[in-house]
């Protein structure tokens, strides 16, 4: 594609803020799927995150779209920062350019409110830095901002999750309802309390085992999906940690999965349900990555708000001859959108694994955000085939 086609590609496409879950295998972060709204019909323009709603739809497995993901989009870490041994739970990230002016940017701002040219990282996120660096520079691998050198000034988003995949902290790993403790915060930092759950609630401690009916042989490939809600570009990892805990980071660390055949984007079930889905090479980095040698695999959905967020890259459904709007994320209530698309893979489950009950984790560090969204599912590991 031509770059004066990308840009205006890039241009065009929303600003939004970002949330996303796992759909395949259904997560314990969608405990409140069987409450009011979420048990009822999606609305037609579904509401923005930051509208106190709570709704995470998402696609069916008959093509349709479906609250059955309950709140689960809103289950992640905010204030995460490569560097830092804590979340502040406060800190948004970086916003170059606060409106649509790109001419008009917001002024250097080295307090942690999230607006601003300013990396948010140690001394701003935390007070003093653990010493942990960034370890993806490659533009290839980047998300945002892509043109800009690696550390310099003007690589903003230098101290967000991705950059250092698996080494910024967590609250917590199946997620924090609302992404930080009460009050009620901005950037989408918000959780519709419920009889399940409320907004500050740790979900390896409120969320109960919900059976899936998954079961997976170890030795054997199978296929995952997650979607976005809105996009913060960044990517993601999927591991295992046996049922009975503890879940923490360090556990799940002990087994995550690779990732194996082409990636695939998915519409309204595919085209077994009348929908479109392509397969294409995805993008992985395991150099540099925490626990060491982990395979992650880069966001196939560009953000692409060039003046918000800078040089993005070509959505790779434009390659197919789909318009770029079909794999640029959801519109976030902007009107119009409809949450059809889910992002595929194929993961191999580890041999040697004891049969049991396992839960299945999966982590989306940002890039364009100091934020982290977790979906934990539970599952069935048998023997080898």
């Amino acid at each position: 594609m031509k770059a004066t086609t990308l840009l205006l590609l890039l241009l065009q496409a929303p600003a939004v803020l970002g949330h996303g879950a796992v759909v395949f295998p259904p997560p314990r972060n969608a405990v409140d799927k069987d409450l009011s709204p979420w048990n009822g019909p999606v609305p037609a323009n579904p509401p923005s995150v930051e509208s106190m709603t709570g709704w995470c739809p998402v696609p069916n497995s008959t093509g349709g779209v479906s609250g059955q993901n309950g709140q689960a989009c809103f289950w992640f870490s905010n204030g995460c920062a490569v560097g830092c041994d804590s979340c502040d739970g406060a800190s948004r990230g970086p916003i170059p350019n606060c409106g649509s002016d790109p001419s008009k940017p917001c002024p250097p701002d080295s307090h942690p409110t999230g607006t601003g040219r300013n990396k948010v990282g140690p001394g701003v996120a935390c007070k003093s830095s653990t010493g942990v660096q960034p370890t993806i520079c490659d533009p290839s691998l980047r998300t945002v901002n892509r043109a800009a050198e690696c550390g310099a000034e003007d690589d903003w988003y230098f101290y967000s999750p991705w950059r250092a995949p698996g080494a910024a902290p967590v609250f917590d790993s199946c997620g924090m309802a609302g992404g930080h403790k009460p009050p009620e915060g901005g950037f989408g930092g918000i959780y519709v309390n419920t009889t399940h759950a409320s907004l500050g609630d740790k979900g390896t401690q409120v969320l109960p085992r919900a059976a899936s009916g998954v079961s997976w042989a170890a030795g054997q490939v199978y296929e995952v999906s997650w979607t976005i809600e809105a996009n913060h570009g960044g990517g993601y990892s999927y591991r295992l940690a046996p049922a009975d805990g503890p879940l923490t980071e360090e556990v799940f660390g002990k087994a995550p999965l690779k990732f194996v055949g082409p990636q695939k984007l998915r519409w309204r079930g595919g085209r077994a349900m009348g929908g479109d889905e392509i397969e294409f090479n995805g993008t992985y980095v395991s150099a540099g990555t925490v626990p060491a040698g982990s395979m992650w695999a880069r966001n196939p959905i560009p953000r692409n708000d060039f003046s918000q967020t800078g040089q993005g890259f070509e959505p790779v459904c434009v390659e197919f001859g789909m318009p770029a709007s079909m794999c640029s994320g959801m519109e976030d209530g902007s009107g119009g959108a409809e949450p059809t698309l889910e992002i595929v893979d194929r993961v191999l489950v580890p041999e040697g694994l004891v049969p049991g009950e396992y839960v299945l984790g999966w982590r989306w560090d940002c890039e364009e955000s100091n934020q982290i969204w977790q979906s934990c599912s539970d599952l069935t590991i048998t023997s080898s085939k």
